[in-house]
C-alpha cells in the first residue's frame, strides 16, 4: 500500500467498524495475539486490520497511531433520526408547570 495522506478515503471516516475496534488497542500498544485474543479473531486478522488503519489514518507505526488518536480523537457517532434533542430520550419534561 501506497502512503498517502491527502486520500479521500482517509480518517477517521474511512474505518470499518472492527478497525474501529482495533484501533485504540494498537495504539495503547497491546499486542496482535493479545488484540485477537480479547475480540475474539485470528491474529492474522488482527495485522490485516492494523496494516489497514495504518494506510488509512495516514500513519507508518503504532507510535505515530497513538499521536494521531490522541490529537485527532475519534468525532462521535452521528446521533440516531429522532432523536437529537435531549427531550426525546425522556430526559427533560416538554412542559415545567
Amino acid at each position: 500500500m501506497k502512503f498517502s495522506e491527502n486520500r479521500a478515503d482517509s480518517g477517521w471516516k474511512a474505518l470499518t467498524a472492527r478497525e474501529r475496534d482495533v484501533i485504540h488497542p494498537v495504539a495503547e500498544g497491546k499486542s496482535n495475539k493479545l488484540i485477537a485474543s480479547e475480540l475474539g479473531i485470528s491474529m492474522r486478522t488482527v495485522e490485516a486490520h492494523r496494516a489497514r488503519i495504518f494506510h488509512k489514518m495516514g500513519v507508518r507505526n503504532a507510535a505515530q497511531l497513538a499521536r494521531t488518536v490522541c490529537i485527532s480523537p475519534e468525532p462521535p457517532l452521528p446521533s440516531e433520526p429522532g432523536l437529537s434533542r435531549p427531550h426525546d430520550l425522556g430526559w427533560i419534561p416538554d412542559q415545567v408547570d
